[in-house]
């Protein structure tokens, strides 16, 4: 199978980010495509080239700075992303904020996997949870870094040795191409059975059938959900996730997941300089494995979502 190119590297010729965004708008019917695609062919471009830059620095650096150079990294891609649905971006400074805020930290007795965003009105995260995704969010909503540290597949195994639990059941491919996961593994879920398969199929993208035998439920995608919705996950594998409980149905997609998770730990390598001095030199809580897991696993993850999106 020949191997998907990178975005980073197609999107270095102008010429090409030109007919690239001419289709993207044509397929909305943008008026003035032409004109626009041109005009936003090297923003686009200069757009991808230094988040590649924050990118490739971050992976460099040491942990003290990493989410910081991560966050513009990503940030600059996504607004990249945007150009290809809004030929006017950015139309307004409503637009130009983080979207995000975090709580007052106490000093003493802080975790950051109990800490949590609020979303915003205005910023960059509602726009692109509209504009690109689609997904309406509501002001005020307010989600924990445990709840989107549980909702991405590859955080997974670190959850269940660390903290006993896990956020997403695998949903493993058989030869039939169906889907099974064990009556086991669903226990978690709060209610029948059918309400936990009603639940996928209002965010499949396409018909979902199920069958339940003794130890077992096995689903049936046409055509299969490979494109990361609000309900299912792929990892860098392609393996498919769903939500273990409702709890951890968020109503995010996984590249705002990451843009949070950046922001809150890129505020707080700004901001909160003696917790997290201390939390990487004591080894004294969960926390650090975790985050440094994280910081792993989005270095791979995020440019793997843009290639997706992108490409």
């Amino acid at each position: 199978m020949n191997q998907v190119p990178s975005f980073t590297s197609i999107f270095q010729s102008a010429s090409y980010t030109r007919s690239y965004l001419m289709k993207k708008y044509e397929l909305q019917s943008i008026n003035n495509s032409s004109e626009k695609a041109y005009h936003n062919s090297y923003t686009f471009v200069y757009y991808i080239q230094i988040g590649h830059h924050y990118f490739q620095q971050g992976m460099k650096s040491p942990v003290p700075i990493k989410p910081v150079l991560l966050f513009y990294g990503l940030s600059h891609w996504l607004k990249a992303a945007l150009l290809t649905v809004d030929p006017d971006y950015p139309a307004t400074t409503h637009v130009l904020a983080h979207g995000l805020s975090t709580r007052k930290r106490k000093k003493q007795g802080y975790q950051f996997l109990s800490d949590e965003i609020r979303l915003q009105k205005n910023g960059l995260f509602p726009y692109l949870s509209e504009k690109l995704f689609h997904v309406k969010q509501l002001a005020g909503d307010k989600r924990t870094m445990r709840q989107l540290l549980f909702g991405l597949p590859e955080m997974q195994t670190i959850m269940r040795v660390l903290l006993k639990d896990e956020g997403l059941i695998h949903l493993k491919r058989m030869d039939n191409g169906k889907f099974s996961v064990t009556k086991k593994d669903l226990s978690q879920w709060d209610g029948p059975l059918s309400s936990w398969v009603r639940h996928l199929s209002h965010d499949a993208k396409g018909e979902l059938t199920w069958e339940e035998t003794c130890n077992e439920v096995q689903l049936t995608f046409l055509p299969r959900p490979v494109n990361d919705s609000l309900s299912f996950r792929t990892s860098v594998d392609f393996e498919l996730f769903a939500p273990k409980n409702r709890s951890y149905i968020i109503n995010l997609p996984e590249l705002l997941v990451h843009y949070a998770l950046l922001y809150s730990l890129s505020m707080i390598c700004r901001y909160e300089a003696e917790w997290w001095g201390e939390l990487i030199h004591s080894f004294s809580a969960d926390d650090l494995p975790i985050i440094t897991e994280y910081l792993d696993v989005s270095q791979t993850k995020c440019p793997w979502l843009l290639n997706r999106l992108f490409l």
